[in-house]
């Protein structure tokens, strides 16, 4: 049985139209999906950060991504993280269904995930929660028995832990 194991990528690059989608391509040119995309700008003017999760099936599959990735023109530098020296964390917004009682029970649930309440109507609440996907899986599933309404979260994004930087 073959293994897929998750990896998470760090890319930096210039801020150019069509620099993800060059990054993104090398992927999906090898049939593999990328289970997160982000992007977004740096501490350097011009510069943005992707991060990327994608499953692969072996380590030599990914290497050679990579080394397909450093070769592209906006791209300066490349970074697979180790989950054990980074930090990577995804926001999630959930509507859920609270009428009566029910709210008051489902605030406390929030405050145990440490999570916030971002809207409030009548008949719903909508949670803001961040963090890794235990966490936010582990809230969905608290929260499926009230009704979820609708979901929509963000992509990954992760740093290594310490001094080190992608400059």
């Amino acid at each position: 049985m073959i293994e897929i194991k998750s990896y998470v990528l760090s890319v930096t690059v210039d801020n150019n139209p069509g620099a993800l989608m060059r990054v993104c391509q090398l992927f999906s040119r090898r049939g593999y999906n990328l289970e997160s995309v982000t992007a977004g700008v740096t501490e350097r003017e011009g510069i943005s950060r992707l991060t990327l999760i994608a499953k692969v099936e072996k380590d030599d599959i990914l290497n050679q991504i990579v080394k397909q990735i450093k070769k592209l023109e906006d791209v300066y530098k490349v970074s697979v993280l180790d989950e054990n020296s980074s930090i990577c964390r995804q926001m999630m917004f959930i509507k859920v269904k609270a009428q009566g009682e029910s709210k008051q029970e489902i605030l406390n649930i929030v405050n145990i995930f440490r999570g916030s309440i971002t809207d409030i109507t009548p008949e719903s609440l909508t949670i803001e929660i961040t963090g890794d996907e235990n966490k936010l899986e582990g809230l969905k599933n608290v929260l499926m028995p009230f009704g979820i309404l609708e979901i929509v979260s963000s992509g990954f994004i992760a740093l290594e832990r310490g001094i080190e930087s992608l400059k």
